[in-house]
């Protein structure tokens, strides 16, 4: 991994091996926020469970533990990472400092493995390095859905249809599963498994997005 300036000047992380970055590169910080944010948590109310698919630079876990703390809602936020970055390269990035909270970024990325750790009043953090494919999960149990796998060429095993519907039902009802993808194969599988989906416009002037609906 190295790290990768973005088109706003924020630093990403660039995989050679993959030709694959961990954020855009017209910007990392304002996609996370688009995508997840703005069409993933504002879609919601009260207090709720996230999944993540994908916690790499922490940075949509940075976001939304800012989010909770902001309008006092209480998130449990499980997030799902098999491969996980080197903390010596999340420190480099600096998404702490330019959040303007360190201490925070650095919590998310010490906090402990396998473990439910109350990070902040509003926010629970509990990372697994289980992958997708095989985890358990509850059905009817998550609110939000944060689908920020690798694109569908680069990561196939996450993009097919027994994984969207294992996640359909994972979903709680009127839950969303936001995703940055609007691949074809993509939406004929979320809606094979039962969303509605609207297609919002992308982040950083990407044409759209993805947002499926149970």
């Amino acid at each position: 991994m190295e790290l990768q300036e973005t088109k706003t000047g924020e630093y990403t992380l660039y995989i050679p091996s993959m030709d694959e970055t961990y954020h855009s590169r017209n910007g990392a910080i304002s996609e996370s926020q688009h995508v997840f944010l703005q069409e993933g948590l504002d879609r919601t109310h009260g207090n709720i469970h996230v999944l993540e698919v994908g916690f790499g630079t922490g940075l949509n876990g940075m976001l939304t533990a800012q989010y909770a703390s902001e309008k006092q809602r209480s998130i449990f936020y499980h997030t799902l990472e098999p491969f996980q970055v080197p903390f010596d390269l999340v420190e480099q990035i600096g998404y702490g400092e330019l959040l303007n909270d360190p201490e925070l970024f650095n919590k998310l990325h010490l906090a402990e493995w396998e473990a439910k750790e109350k990070v902040s009043e509003y926010f629970t953090l509990h990372k697994t390095t289980q992958k997708l494919e095989y985890i358990i999960v509850e059905d009817n149990r998550y609110e939000c859905i944060f689908f920020d796998a690798f694109a569908p060429k680069k990561q196939p095993e996450l993009w097919n249809a027994a994984i969207f519907q294992k996640l359909y039902n994972a979903t709680k009802p009127g839950g969303v599963l936001t995703t940055y993808s609007a691949a074809g194969q993509l939406k004929r599988d979320l809606k094979a498994a039962g969303y509605k989906l609207e297609h919002p416009q992308g982040a950083n002037g990407k044409r759209e997005m993805t947002v499926a609906i149970k």
